[in-house]
């Protein structure tokens, strides 16, 4: 059957001869085009390993029987080991995803006219719309009329000698001599050419071409050939002109192939081997014993963009070195090169245009018989988008190692299974107040704490898809219960996966949230205190209002006079209380003044002996020239209340005693203080000594922070840290000396001023109060008097009354505002309370004034007034604070009126 021949599988059966015929088209059709496009041998092996078609002189190459279709086990031509490799082959092609997958086979086959050895190719062939099969294309290393004359050498094992003849104009040689030189074909010179190794073939060609064209006399050139059995044996030519007789240039060329093994092979099949590394995309090069290049492959001059006459002969590690190539890579390569060695190197090269790439490179020596390295073949991988992940990998873990190793919270990695630590960081040693925690299981470190069961951590995740947040408390080694906020989730560790959990520590959270509380509960207690302060300075109002009405009156003996007198200086003391409860509860600072510190120690002496414990004596010590001092003189008495109650709480035996001393002292500016330097002058110094159990320094560095206490369960920080603020806001200085087992003491310093004390005058009771008559006008002033407290309201009409003015009375806003629009004539001056129902006294006095635009106004509250955005917007002409005394109050509203309008 010719071999163009194509066919599918024949069936007997007629039911299916249609469908085959038509399964035969299919088939052939693709072959024909194939067959167009391919010179080399080519045939296709269906699924069923039967070869279903063949072209090129494939079947006389497979020795295939005289039948259209056959299996792969009828090729009489292979081996059964050849027949197992083919089939191998064909299934790896047939099972493989990757349609575009091509697979190479070496293989010698004994052909009618000698060895034959072929490269086979496979790659995937489409049959029909649902069948597929394997291409085969059997590619010839050598020539074939090269293998036909070359078989009888391949054969022989000992060095042959060949006579030979070349025409100058045929070019075919005529060998000569011993029966394998006359058993071997006429070979034409190209044909030879073919079977020279690669790398010598240019020279051999060139040794040929001169003495040809009468450039040499004579060939003397030693090379390797590949055979038909496909092994290099390496060939010594000799040859010279055969001089002609009739005086003509000579025409045929004597000389002798002398053939040996060649034992500087670079591999057993360099054809073979130079044929499959021309397909691959790996860079391969081949180095002699220095290191210089002999051969590389396509990939390699595709990959760094020089030919391949710029590569031979050359040192790549020169020829490819740039700035970033590593020098110690370079020298390890030389040095294993040098010795024989195998290496594996990477590092960067340079291309013809100067681009760097990352590239791996493998080294092995090649051996001749001997054990003799002979040469190096190396495989390099460009590995630069490698490189660039593997950097973003880096970056990234370094990230993450930073993360995790600086991280405030307790970071760990656990196993799922038991439980075991795999890492901690820094924190999670700290936290838990231990040494060793990796190898751990985590439950160990909390026994009987069911909230750190490996058990609870996996349930937790899985009940909340994948993360969840919870809080917990352990005890740590110290016995201190400590709360932890932990959140738990699954990581891939590796091929692994590994619990993640976080502690992080909520101590001071809770804290935190507890002086929120506290200060809330303070800020609710301070409304209140002021709810009650106002509606007692409105008693108090009144209360004065009538004790100073009645010491005026001239109808009371002198012993009555005395015992009102008293009920007046009882009042001013309660006004005395409500204005420092005001200040302690809403936060007021009142305006420094200048007081003595002794008389405010002495006017608190009663009042700190009874909240002391019983078993706390106190002592005081004042020092009779003390100087006066400029200070907010509410603040100072917190100051000294603070200091007093910590230092009997700083006592625990049943002894105790809590000194307040007094005494001037003289700085020169080189003391330092808790609050700084202080500038040299005299100084009026307040010591607060108990003989308690003392401070340790650790603790005494962290006494003045904010919410810094060691009252476990009880306390909120503040007391010290809000001494310190006071001190500081008020010039002066402070500082703490304490001593284990001795006691501690606290001392606060102020710079003395020249100032005096201003004393209140004390008016006689039985002047005659201020009249309206008596006033510059001439005439009666109006007062409109707004006031809800009807005690208030009845005292100022009383006392307004009896001094002569006329009087608007109105007992809330609304009232008030109605009035003063409706009254009939002209208004002088407005007294009105601030806090009224219906409507504020501030929004009277924006009433009156649109109504009076000379009104004056006078605004009298139980509060301070001054903390009312609404009342500093307004023109406020006096503010008058409850409780208040009648006949100050007239001698303001006789100044007001009788003033310039």
């Amino acid at each position: 059957m010719p071999d163009k021949k194509y066919s599918t599988t024949a069936s007997k059966d007629p039911e299916f001869a249609a469908e085959n015929t038509q399964l035969e088209l299919e088939i052939a059709r693709p072959l024909q085009r194939l067959d167009e496009n391919e010179e080399n041998p080519v045939f296709v092996v269906d699924e069923l390993f039967n070869i279903v078609a063949f072209a090129n002189g494939a079947r006389s190459i497979l020795g295939s029987p005289k039948a259209s279709t056959f299996g792969l086990s009828e090729c009489a031509s292979l081996s059964p080991e050849q027949k197992a490799k083919l089939t191998d082959e064909v299934r790896k092609i047939l099972i493989s995803e990757d349609p575009e997958l091509q697979r190479f086979l070496r293989l010698e086959i004994e052909a009618e006219n000698g060895m034959r050895v072929f490269c086979l190719t496979f790659q995937r062939e489409p049959l029909s719309a649902n069948r597929i099969g394997v291409r085969c294309t059997a590619e010839p290393l050598i020539a074939k009329s090269a293998a036909d004359s070359t078989s009888k050498i391949a054969k022989g094992s000992e060095e042959t000698i060949l006579g030979w003849t070349l025409d100058r104009d045929s070019r075919v040689f005529e060998h000569f001599g011993n029966s394998t030189a006359r058993e071997m074909a006429n070979l034409h010179l190209c044909e030879w050419l073919s079977c020279v190794s690669e790398a010598e073939r240019g020279q051999v060609e060139d040794a040929f071409e001169a003495v040809l064209s009468g450039n040499a006399s004579d060939i003397n050139i030693q090379y390797r050939v590949t055979l038909a059995n496909g092994v290099t044996r390496k060939v010594s030519t000799l040859a010279k002109w055969i001089p002609s007789s009739d005086g003509n240039p000579p025409c045929t060329l004597i000389g002798t192939h002398q053939y040996g093994f060649d034992n500087q092979s670079v591999v057993e099949d360099l054809k073979l081997f130079s044929h499959l590394a021309r397909k691959v995309q790996l860079s391969i090069l081949v180095y002699d014993a220095l290191g210089n290049v002999n051969w590389c492959n396509n990939a390699f001059t595709e990959c760094t963009g020089y030919q391949f006459e710029e590569i031979i002969g050359r040192d790549p590690t020169d020829l490819l070195r740039g700035p970033l190539t590593d020098s110690n890579s370079v020298r390890h390569m030389r040095d294993r090169l040098r010795k024989g060695k195998a290496f594996h190197v990477e590092l960067v090269q340079y291309k013809k245009n100067g681009a760097p790439y990352w590239v791996s490179i493998d080294g092995n020596p090649l051996v001749d018989e001997s054990g003799k390295v002979t040469r190096f073949i190396s495989f390099q991988t460009d590995i630069t988008e490698t490189k660039k992940t593997q950097s973003a990998i880096l970056r990234s873990e370094i990230k993450f190692r930073s993360l995790f190793d600086n991280s405030t919270d307790a970071l760990l990695l656990l196993s799922p299974k038991d439980g075991v630590i795999i890492e901690a960081n820094m924190s999670s040693f700290k936290l838990l107040e231990t040494e060793r925690l990796v190898g751990q299981r985590f439950e160990e470190i909390f026994p009987e704490n069911a909230d750190f069961a490996v058990d609870h951590l996996n349930a937790l995740i899985d009940e909340n898809d994948g993360q969840q947040r919870h809080s917990a408390e352990f005890l740590t080694a110290s016995g201190q219960v400590r709360p932890v906020e932990m959140t738990v989730s699954r990581t891939p560790i590796g091929e692994s996966i590994a619990l993640f959990v976080t502690l992080r520590d909520i101590s001071e959270k809770r804290l935190l949230e507890e002086q929120l509380r506290h200060t809330q509960r303070m800020e609710a207690v301070g409304r209140l205190a002021g709810g009650i302060a106002h509606d007692f300075n409105n008693l108090l109002a009144g209360q004065r209002g009538f004790s100073e009405l009645l010491c005026n009156s001239r109808e009371l003996s002198k012993k009555d006079h005395v015992y009102a007198n008293e009920i007046l200086k009882i009042t001013d003391r309660a006004s005395k209380l409500t204005s420092r409860l005001l200040s302690f509860s809403r936060g007021k600072s009142d305006r420094p003044v200048v007081a003595n510190l002794n008389e405010l120690i002495g006017n608190m002496i009663p009042m700190l002996s009874r909240i002391l414990k019983k078993e706390v004596r106190f002592t005081s010590q004042l020092d009779p020239n003390l100087s006066n001092v400029k200070v907010d003189t509410n603040q100072i008495d917190q100051v000294i209340m603070n200091l007093v109650v910590n230092g009997q709480e700083a006592i625990t035996s049943h002894d105790g005693v809590v000194t307040l001393k007094t005494s001037m002292i003289e700085l020169t500016g080189s003391e330092i203080f808790i609050t700084g330097k202080a500038k040299p002058g005299r100084y009026a110094k307040v010591s607060v000594r108990d003989n308690g159990q003392g401070i340790h320094r650790d603790v005494l560095e962290k006494i003045f922070e904010p919410f810094f206490t060691t009252k476990k369960g009880a306390g909120t920080g503040l007391g010290l840290s809000i001494v310190y603020g006071i001190i500081q806001s008020n010039g002066g200085h402070l500082m703490v000396d304490s001593e284990i087992g001795e006691g501690t003491e606290f001392s606060f310093y102020f710079p003395e001023v020249l100032e005096e004390v201003k004393k209140e005058d004390s008016p006689d009771l039985l002047e005659r109060m201020p009249s309206a008559e008596s006033s510059e006008t001439g005439t009666t002033p109006t007062i409109l008097v707004a006031e809800d407290q009807e005690q208030v309201r009845e005292i100022l009409e009383l006392g307004l009354g009896q001094s002569g003015y006329n009087l608007v009375i109105a007992k809330d806003g609304l009232e008030a505002i109605e009035k003063g629009k409706n009254f009939e004539g002209t208004i002088d001056l407005l007294l009105t309370d601030s806090i009224m129902p219906g409507a504020s006294g501030c929004s009277v006095v924006k009433q009156m004034q649109k109504t009076y635009p000379n009104i004056k106004v006078v605004l009298m509250s139980g509060l301070p007034q001054q903390e009312s955005v609404e009342c500093q917007e307004l023109t406020i002409d006096a503010y008058v604070d409850k409780p208040f005394s009648i006949r100050k109050l007239l001698e303001l509203i006789q100044d007001l009126v009788a003033a310039p309008k």
